[in-house]
């Protein structure tokens, strides 16, 4: 089945496929060959490479001019797609191995086993931050949608009730997350969804910055868990950046004294 954009595309926004090739074009190899390759793709754009990956599958017809089962135009013209029969078993052969076997535990996993071991053996911080996400937002596409912003702030600090009683936070009031690499204010939600020791702040907000263009997530920024992720914090064996459990601190922010009325006779 293919289903083609719902929307047609403003002229002044980009795809994501036009991203990359931006990307590309600026980051990748400079020889001839790779420009060469960067320009057939971009002038084939995705309706030509899908066409170029059907005719290339098993149902295409390959090079054959009278073109096989399935093409691009055909799919097309059959909005409901196409019953091309049941599944067929692609396992074992699909396996690129001599031995026919999926690899689970490769020796590069097996070799970090060790300090794997010592790290869950060292002292863990006493508070530690992890992300979350919220079906309503997905990540930052959706904080610009006025239906979809009602009701209660979501971008809200998660913190167990046992940890609220002892760093002294309150439901809906305002604290300060800290991190080695910065820090923000966000309003706690004490809950017990996240264990003890653990406090979360969902991802995809922080819509107050210079050069924000969206009226709507501008009205609810919240604060970005970017800042007080640290960049030094990477995964070992694979040099992945190490997101989740960014030891921190959270404190609440002293209530602003009540200003008194002074009458001077």
């Amino acid at each position: 089945r293919y289903s083609p954009p719902l929307f047609p595309k403003p002229p002044e926004a980009r795809h994501d496929w036009e991203i990359l090739l931006g990307l590309e074009d600026r980051l990748g190899p400079q020889t001839l060959n790779a420009r060469l390759v960067r320009a057939t793709r971009r002038a084939l754009g995705p309706r030509g490479l899908l066409g170029l990956g059907l005719r290339a599958g098993p149902y295409g017809g390959g090079l054959s001019p009278f073109g096989g089962e399935v093409s691009l135009r055909r799919l097309e013209r059959e909005p409901s797609g196409l019953d091309l029969g049941p599944l067929k078993p692609q396992l074992p052969g699909r396996l690129v191995h001599a031995h026919k076997r999926i690899a689970l535990a490769p020796q590069e996993l097996l070799g970090d086993l060790p300090r794997l071991r010592a790290s869950l053996d060292a002292p863990a911080p006493e508070l530690v931050l992890i992300g979350r996400r919220h079906l309503a937002t997905n990540n930052s596409w959706l904080h610009n949608a006025p239906r979809l912003m009602t009701g209660k702030s979501r971008c809200t600090l998660l913190v167990h009730p046992d940890d609220a009683d002892r760093l002294g936070l309150t439901d809906g009031e305002p604290a300060t997350l800290r991190s080695r690499v910065g820090e923000v204010v966000a309003p706690v939600e004490v809950s017990d969804e996240v264990r003890p020791g653990v406090v979360s702040l969902p991802h995809g907000w922080g819509h107050d910055r210079q050069g924000v263009r969206l009226g709507v997530a501008a009205r609810h920024p919240g604060v970005s868990i970017n800042d007080v992720t640290d960049p030094e914090r990477l995964d070992a064996l694979t040099g992945n950046a190490a997101f989740s459990g960014v030891p921190v601190e959270v404190l609440p922010i002293p209530p602003r004294p009540r200003e008194r009325n002074v009458s001077i006779p």
